[in-house]
C-alpha cells in the first residue's frame, strides 16, 4: 500500500521506498502478533486481536490521509497509535516490536525536537512495561539500540536531502552558464559545448547520484532484514554521505575550474582508487586499481581524460554488467599511456550498442570515444554476450612524442 506521508522540510531521497518498507515491516509484525493469540486464553486472545485490528486500521488508513490533516490531527493520530501500542504490549509482550514503526512515525510527523523526545518516551515505555516480568539485558538494549539506529537513519536521510538541494542549485548554475555560452558562440561551437557539458554531467553528477541511490537501496534492505544487519546499514549510509560530498566537490570544481576535483588533490592513481572505492561500495563489486610501468607526470588534460573515461567505463560496469569483479589498469608505455577496464559481467554486442540512438543509456560510450579522440587517442571495446568486457584506451604522451 502506498502512502502519502511526507516528512517535514525537504523530501528525503527514496522516501517512498522507505515508507513502503516500513509498511511491509509493520504488516509482518502485526501478523506475528496475531499468531501469538493461539497461545493465549480465549479472553486475552480476543483482546489481542481487537488491539491489533485497531492499530492496523489506524496506521494504514492514517498513512493515506495524513497529508490532508492539520498538525493537531496528525499528532492525535500518532498519540492514538501510541496508546494502542502500550495496551498491546501489556496484553502480548511481542507487541513491543511495533516500537520500531512508531520511531519512524514520530520522526516523520513531529519536528526534530518533538520527534527526539517522543523516541525517548517510547523507548522508556518499552522498557518500563517489561518490569513486572523482570528486566533483561536484551529487553533494555533492544529498544535502546533500535532508537539510536532510527535516529541515525533519519539524520542521514535529512543530511542527504540538504546536500542534494545544494547540488541541484550548483547544477542549475552550471546550466545557466551553458545557456550564456550558447548565446555567444557559433552554432557549431554550441553543439560541441552541449556535448561536452552532457559528458561532464553524465560522468560526475549522474554517476554519483546513481551510486548514492544504490547505497540507499542496499541500506534500506539491510535495515529490514533484521537487527543483525543494522551495523552494515549504517555503514552504507556513511558511504552514501561520503559519495554525496565527493559528488558535490565535483560539481563545484566544474563550475569554478572545470577540473576534476579528485585530480586537484591526488595523483591519477589516487583519483582512480577513490573512484573505484566509491563505485565498488555502491555496486557491491570488487574493483581493483593497478599501475604498470614507471609512473610519471602527465599533462593535466590527459589525466583528466583518463579519469573521466575510467568513471564512464566503471559506471557502466556497476549499472549494466552484473559483474562481481572489475580491474582498472593504467600502463605507462614509452610514448603513450593506456587505460584498461575489464570486468567479468554478462557482456554485450558493441556493434548493436553503437548502432542504437545515443541517449541517457548510451551517452557514456560515445563520451569515452569522443574524449579519447580529443587527446589524439583511440578507444577499443571488446565484448560479447556472456562476457567478459574490456574497454581499452591509448593516448599519446605529448611530452615523449
Amino acid at each position: 500500500m502506498s502512502s502519502s506521508l511526507r516528512l517535514p522540510g525537504s523530501p528525503l531521497p527514496d522516501e517512498d521506498a522507505l515508507r513502503g518498507g516500513i509498511h511491509i515491516f509493520t504488516a509482518v509484525l502485526l501478523m506475528v502478533a496475531v499468531a501469538t493469540s493461539f497461545q493465549m486464553s480465549l479472553l486475552d486472545a480476543a483482546l489481542n486481536l481487537v488491539l491489533i485490528t485497531i492499530f492496523a486500521a489506524a496506521y494504514f488508513l492514517g498513512s493515506i490521509y495524513v497529508d490532508a490533516w492539520s498538525e493537531g490531527k496528525r499528532q492525535a493520530w500518532v498519540l492514538l497509535l501510541t496508546v494502542v501500542w502500550i495496551s498491546e504490549m501489556i496484553v502480548a509482550p511481542v507487541g513491543i516490536y511495533l516500537v520500531f514503526t512508531l520511531y519512524f512515525l514520530y520522526l516523520q510527523v513531529f519536528d526534530s525536537l518533538q520527534g527526539g523526545v517522543s523516541v525517548v518516551f517510547a523507548t522508556a515505555a518499552a522498557i518500563i512495561v517489561q518490569i513486572p516480568g523482570g528486566l533483561t539485558f536484551g529487553g533494555v538494549m533492544g529498544p535502546a539500540v533500535s532508537a539510536v539506529i532510527s535516529l541515525a537513519i533519519h539524520y542521514a536521510f535529512r543530511t542527504l536531502a540538504r546536500i542534494s538541494d545544494e547540488r541541484e542549485q550548483l547544477i542549475n548554475q552550471l546550466m545557466d552558464t551553458r545557456e550564456k555560452l550558447a548565446e555567444s558562440e557559433h552554432a557549431a561551437g554550441v553543439v560541441a559545448e552541449r556535448q561536452r557539458l552532457a559528458h561532464e554531467l553524465h560522468d560526475t553528477v549522474a554517476q554519483g547520484l546513481s551510486s548514492i541511490q544504490m547505497l540507499l537501496h542496499a541500506a534500506e534492505r539491510d535495515v529490514f532484514e533484521g537487527p543483525e544487519r543494522t551495523t552494515q546499514a549504517v555503514e552504507r549510509i556513511r558511504q552514501a554521505r561520503s559519495a554525496a560530498s565527493e559528488n558535490l566537490a565535483e560539481a563545484r570544481a566544474m563550475i569554478t575550474a572545470l577540473q576534476p576535483a579528485p585530480l586537484a588533490e591526488n595523483s591519477l592513481r589516487g583519483a582512480l582508487e577513490r573512484m573505484a572505492g566509491s563505485f565498488g561500495a555502491a555496486g557491491e563489486i570488487d574493483i581493483a586499481v593497478d599501475v604498470e610501468g614507471e609512473q610519471r607526470p602527465l599533462p593535466m588534460g590527459t589525466e583528466a581524460t583518463l579519469l573521466r573515461i575510467a568513471q564512464g567505463a566503471v559506471g557502466n560496469v556497476v549499472k549494466h554488467s552484473g559483474a562481481s569483479r572489475c580491474r582498472v589498469t593504467v600502463t605507462y608505455e614509452a610514448d603513450e599511456v593506456r587505460l584498461d577496464v575489464v570486468d567479468n559481467g554478462r557482456g554485450f554486442d558493441p556493434e548493436v550498442i553503437s548502432a542504437e540512438r545515443a541517449g541517457l543509456g548510451h551517452i557514456g560510450l560515445s563520451a569515452m570515444s569522443g574524449r579519447a579522440s580529443e587527446r589524439g587517442g583511440t578507444l577499443v571495446i571488446e565484448s560479447a554476450p556472456g562476457g567478459p568486457t574490456a574497454v581499452s584506451v591509448a593516448i599519446p604522451d605529448a611530452r615523449r612524442a
